[in-house]
């Protein structure tokens, strides 16, 4: 079954961050800061946000404080587009650069 992404809506949290899933199974957080790359399921969608010690060991030092804040924003994207969230310690999350 194909996913169609149109059906999916970007969303802004507080004006900050704005989600898009892309098709390799990832889920684009873009901010004024920089760029962050996070897991989504596509088979059956669900995001997986990684743990805060996951988190801290992987950010750049601009989102370092910021987890609850991506937490809180990815949270809302996902019940505003009815796809389930589970904070795990066996995901990824890392910073994209230039558009790669």
């Amino acid at each position: 079954m194909a996913i169609c992404f149109a059906a999916i809506a970007p969303v802004y949290f507080m004006g900050q961050i704005k989600f898009n899933p892309r098709w390799r199974e990832e889920l684009v957080a873009v901010s004024d800061e920089g760029v962050l790359i996070l897991e989504i399921a596509m088979g059956t969608l669900h995001v997986y946000f990684p743990d805060e010690e996951k988190w801290l060991a992987s950010v750049p030092d601009w989102a370092k404080g910021k987890w609850q804040v991506y937490l809180d924003a990815c949270t809302n994207w996902c019940k505003e587009n009815r796809i389930p969230i589970s904070v795990v310690d066996n995901t990824f999350v890392y910073e994209e650069k230039n558009g790669k």
